[in-house]
């Protein structure tokens, strides 16, 4: 029996099996486009020893509370509403953190959108870099 009589044979398992594939490959391709702004902790540091800045976007309360070294907190709407900090974080590899991850990803998505390639955000925000047994910075003043 050759694969021509087996297609035209089973037609229906034939159809089902094409369609699984493409479907499969669909959703890899989603998967994929969706994650590459999206890093883990580990990946975060690298690219923080190469020089890319951090952005928290959570309130001051919150960023008192622990952050990431070097990070500096500022709003969603400060950082979207201002051309010349967009400008600079253009051109340099930038990290984007929240409380969980979705707020940043929201924010990371949108600049990518603009045209910002270099912008990540790190997988779960500060619960994740946190789970991840990463140190946090907090100020206590005396």
């Amino acid at each position: 029996m050759n694969i021509y009589e087996f297609i035209s044979d089973h037609l229906i398992l034939t159809f089902g099996l094409i369609l699984s594939l493409l479907l499969l490959i669909f959703n890899e391709l989603k998967v994929k486009q969706q994650n590459i702004a999206n890093i883990d902790p580990f990946k975060a540091v690298n690219l923080m020893n190469a020089g890319a800045k951090v952005i928290d976007i959570r309130s001051p309360e919150a960023f008192k509370t622990g952050h990431i070294v070097n990070s500096k907190n500022m709003s969603l709407d400060q950082l979207n509403g201002n051309q010349k900090k967009l400008n600079k974080i253009k051109n340099r590899s930038t990290i984007i953190i929240c409380d969980n991850g979705v707020a940043s990803s929201k924010a990371v998505n949108s600049l990518r959108a603009s045209g910002q390639d270099n912008i990540y955000g790190i997988s779960g925000g500060i619960a994740g870099w946190t789970e991840a047994n990463m140190p946090l910075i907090t100020k206590h003043k005396k």
